[in-house]
């Protein structure tokens, strides 16, 4: 029998294997709620705050968890095939399955501020969010009232930490790019090679700086090319520049510069960067503008300081101690 009503379900564990699932689902009716959990466990009732050993849709025993009269919990095996079978059991009872969590439902919560700084945490991408989202919890009301021009400014910079901010790094073929990402990713994401060209197209890592994640984009080299494939590649790294939070703009001493376009204007602006400084002597070394970082990708000197820096561009220092209202929705 395929049941009508409001009945939503969604995966509340990690995603991929684990010693136990959780699946989630919520009525606004609590009839409507018995009638799914009588049909996937067995004859009822389902008792809020009760636990039962059940045969879960005749696919695998597991867990049903009463939470309160509108949400319950099954927990089978955390394989993701056992998950599959039982989303698709829910759905044939007319259970609408959720890909993700459905935004502010969560029973445990207190009120709304805490349902959504829950949905918040899930979410995050960076480990120094989970701070200052418990700080927005128990602190001052995010409301309706408007945030200050201050609180605006800071919000859209901790939003990155919610979803990671694309940090693209650019310059001329041989400049050291792809160097560069394997010194920050510490191994071997992108082919290095002495040849021009070597990468034709962008090659995206996620990296952790200091708890803040970024996405890297590591762009393929920006010159005119007769190879109609890689030229391709290069227009189209061009249109991923405009989503890009900050750009690295690479040099080195043994390649001629390239020019940066100029039409392109980041929210967090051009960081110049010189690598392949061990090719200088002192001289030339003491001599590097004050507007660049100086940088070995070979062997790693300043890496740790440029990582810093790109830190801070993303997300200043002060913003990690912010104690106003963050609404920390991402655009």
């Amino acid at each position: 029998m395929t049941l009508d009503g409001g009945v939503r379900a969604w995966e509340a564990s990690a995603p991929g294997r684990g010693g136990v699932s959780i699946i989630d689902l919520e009525s606004s009716d609590p009839s409507d709620l018995d009638h799914v959990l009588e049909s996937i466990a067995g004859t009822g009732p389902f008792e809020v705050t009760s636990l039962q050993h059940r045969r879960l849709a005749d696919i695998d025993d597991g867990v049903v968890a009463r939470v309160t009269s509108n949400h319950a919990q099954l927990m089978p095996h955390g394989g993701p095939a056992v998950v599959r079978r039982l989303a698709s059991e829910l759905s044939r009872h007319g259970v609408q399955w959720c890909s993700i969590a459905p935004s502010g439902i969560r029973p445990e919560a207190s009120d709304g501020i805490d349902a959504a700084v829950m949905d918040a945490v899930t979410r995050a991408a960076s480990p120094a969010a989970i701070p200052l989202l418990l700080r927005q919890a128990c602190g001052p009301s995010t409301g309706t009232t408007p945030l200050t021009e201050e609180e605006s400014d800071i919000g859209r910079r901790l939003n990155r930490l919610l979803e990671p901010a694309i940090v693209a790094c650019v310059g001329a073929p041989n400049a050291g790019k792809s160097s560069l990402l394997n010194a920050l990713h510490r191994s071997s994401a992108a082919i290095v090679s002495p040849s021009p060209g070597t990468t034709r197209d962008r090659v995206s890592a996620m990296l952790d700086l200091d708890g803040i994640v970024i996405e890297w984009l590591d762009m393929p080299g920006l010159r005119e090319s007769e190879d109609h494939i890689e030229q391709a590649a290069i227009d189209a790294g061009l249109i991923a520049l405009q989503d890009a939070t900050l750009v690295v703009h690479l040099t080195a001493p043994d390649v001629a510069d390239t020019v940066f376009p100029e039409e392109l204007r980041p929210a967090e602006g051009v960081l110049r960067v010189l690598n392949k400084i061990d090719l200088l002597d002192r001289i030339d070394a003491a001599g590097i503008p004050e507007d660049q970082l100086g940088i070995s990708a070979r062997s790693g000197e300043g890496i740790v300081e440029l990582a810093q820096t790109i830190r801070r561009r993303i997300v200043r220092d002060a913003d990690l101690s912010f104690d106003g209202r963050w609404r920390f929705e991402t655009e």
